[in-house]
């Protein structure tokens, strides 16, 4: 009876309860509008020319060398970070590692306390031709502006097929023992569409003020500095679109961990597109593929 009892009250209690407790309210789906792949392509091209920097030669560059990261100026264990971290994402990309313990780095990641200082001296050292290879725009952002990141590529021309081109004629300005002035390629055929060329990353130098961090993830600094060493981009803040992690250090940025979606289709379409094409010809390339990975069913973030 006591047992019964104390059942009754225990169902009349959570009657009342339920009673009390609020009813929860009817149901409400949201529904996001899909874009259709058009909408897609324009979104990814505003993106390409928004981000990569001005064409050289008419050619996007790219890396085909296999890699050797290095970093200066931080511990082993935190240069370890960036290095595993570039290696992973050129992996990914289909780019190789040089695994030899001796290799010479062609990546050179440098953390300073005063990068406008460091790379005034290193332009030095190289008789100026960092400086003089640089559009203005460029060269203020490098030697003059207090960007937390800055960074430089150099490269190559070289025929399509990965040959290099061959020295000119003496009388098109090349003379024994001393470098070609004029130089020709006489390894591939070109087409309508493609051309006998492509241009070779040779080697990149990110620079990182230490003092201009802040906090932001080293997650997020370690995919920022892989994109930075691996594509040619632009280095202006105000120019990156918000929907990339390289707007990390712009005020009033949302919080990144990591490379974006956006990140991760662009950085793919750059090695994935035709490289012996006119540059805006492997853009609108670029876009496409990311147009297309955009439709794609959502993947794991890697």
């Amino acid at each position: 009876m006591i047992r019964l009892l104390a059942m009754t009250t225990l169902v009349m209690l959570s009657a009342e309860v339920a009673k009390a407790a609020p009813q929860p309210a009817d149901p409400m789906t949201v529904t996001a509008e899909r874009l259709t792949r058009g909408a897609l392509r324009a979104q990814a091209s505003r993106f390409v020319r928004t981000v990569m920097a001005a064409t050289r030669s008419g050619q996007n560059a790219r890396w085909y060398d296999r890699l050797c990261p290095t970093t200066i100026g931080v511990r082993d264990d935190v240069g370890r970070l960036f290095t595993n971290r570039i290696a992973d994402v050129a992996r990914h990309v289909g780019l190789q590692m040089d695994t030899d313990a001796d290799c010479d780095p062609n990546i050179a990641v440098v953390f300073t306390t005063d990068p406008r200082a460091l790379t005034r001296l290193i332009d030095k050292r190289q008789s100026g031709a960092l400086s003089s290879n640089l559009p203005v725009d460029d060269r203020g952002l490098l030697f003059k502006s207090n960007l937390p990141v800055r960074w430089w590529h150099s490269t190559l021309p070289e025929g399509a097929d990965g040959k290099p081109f061959g020295p000119g004629a003496a009388g098109l300005g090349a003379s024994a023992g001393l470098p070609a002035e004029v130089t020709y390629n006489n390894n591939t055929r070109a087409s309508r569409i493609d051309l006998p060329s492509r241009l070779r990353i040779t080697g990149a130098v990110v620079m990182i003020d230490i003092g201009r961090m802040g906090q932001v993830p080293v997650s997020a600094l370690t995919d920022y500095v892989a994109m930075a060493a691996l594509v040619r981009l632009q280095m202006k803040p105000a120019n990156q679109p918000e929907d990339t992690i390289l707007a990390m250090f712009n005020p009033g940025a949302p919080r990144f961990e990591g490379f974006t979606d956006q990140d991760e289709r662009f950085i793919e379409a750059v090695y994935d597109s035709k490289a012996n094409v006119e540059g805006w010809r492997q853009r609108a390339d670029m876009a496409g593929r990311m147009a297309d990975a955009a439709l794609l069913p959502e993947r794991p973030r890697r």
